[in-house]
């Protein structure tokens, strides 16, 4: 019987009763004091008519109110773009990136105008990399690197976007600012690897090649280093054949050349003065006359060839003439330095 009760009971209920969803969101405590509307439309339309007078601080309230209470309203994207664009005009520029980051994680399929919310995102990074920090000490100073954060950011909203290729080119600018060179050509090099056909690609290849010289100057003996630069020099040549930089790279190119044909030279310059390693000096010498036929120490290379092998010829004491002995110290006392 007492089912029967309760089964009667939940039939008495209407369909509107049961079938009836809020849609209501958290509020904001900034709102506390602000006039409250009891609809999404009537809501939208106070807050125009307060931004519209001027009150933009009070209006931001008023929209962040709106699509927090009601987020799936029709007004809910339009009340946070509102609020990005308002905290953009206000020069709020770290607000106004993560309010059109907002606005493009809830609302991309339903907001218009996508490219304009990555622009002014593009903008407020632009502005971070340039910002001078701590003015009144000596004009400041400049810390790009802050900016990285914001520019990746943009490439994941918009990968394919037209400003893209800028965003990631901005990103290897910003490490190159910092000097930190290592960081900087990796992200060239995602450039040219995801945006091959723009009109960055070349700039990133070559800025990759200079980050390489700036690291040579700070370790000139690194080989790696040097290795890197020849690479990078051949892909960029072989990439852009008609670049108006290609007879920089090819002079650039002859001058790694001789760096590495003159390292190998000095290697056998220091085993043919070894004593017992002429054969040693001599390996060297064609190795480098092998690997680096056009260099302008190959005629050095094989004059020492023929006097090593001039010297290799001569008997084993001939190569070796006794040197003059040397005068055996007295064990008398220095008559200068004798006590008196």
């Amino acid at each position: 019987m007492a089912l029967l009760a309760v089964l009667a009971g939940s039939g008495c209920r209407s369909k509107s009763e049961v079938y009836v969803i809020e849609d209501q969101g958290k509020t904001t405590w900034r709102a506390t004091l602000d006039k409250k509307m009891d609809t999404p439309s009537e809501q939208w339309a106070h807050a125009c008519k307060t931004r519209d007078k001027g009150f933009r601080k009070k209006a931001d309230r008023q929209m962040l109110y709106l699509f927090r209470r009601w987020p799936n309203s029709k007004e809910a994207p339009r009340a946070a773009r509102a609020r990005a664009d308002m905290l953009f005009e206000r020069k709020k520029w770290k607000d106004a990136f993560n309010a059109y980051q907002y606005l493009i994680s809830n609302y991309s399929g339903q907001m218009s105008n996508y490219d304009s919310a990555l622009e002014r995102q593009f903008q407020v990074a632009v502005k971070v990399m340039n910002r001078r920090r701590l003015r009144w000490i000596l004009g400041g100073y400049r810390a790009p690197e802050y900016a990285i954060e914001y520019f990746e950011e943009v490439i994941r909203n918009g990968p394919q976007w037209e400003r893209a290729p800028e965003a990631q080119f901005m990103i290897g600018k910003c490490s190159q600012d910092a000097k930190d060179y290592e960081l900087a050509i990796s992200a060239y090099g995602v450039l040219g690897y995801r945006y091959p056909e723009s009109d960055y690609a070349e700039e990133a290849a070559w800025q990759q090649i200079d980050c390489l010289v700036k690291l040579r100057k700070q370790f000139p003996a690194n080989s790696d280093v040097l290795d890197r630069t020849l690479v990078a020099t051949t892909v960029y040549l072989s990439s852009f054949p008609s670049s108006k930089r290609r007879s920089d790279i090819i002079q650039m190119r002859n001058e790694l050349y001789e760096v590495k044909a003159g390292r190998v030279f000095n290697e056998a310059a220091f085993y043919a003065k070894v004593p017992k390693e002429p054969e040693a000096a001599i390996i060297y010498y064609e190795k480098m006359i092998e690997e680096y036929p056009k260099s302008q120490l190959v005629p050095d290379a094989e004059e020492r060839i023929a006097e090593l092998r001039a010297f290799l010829a001569l008997p084993i004491k001939a190569r070796t003439p006794n040197a003059p002995r040397s005068k055996p110290l007295p064990f008398t006392k220095d008559p200068l330095n004798a006590e008196s």
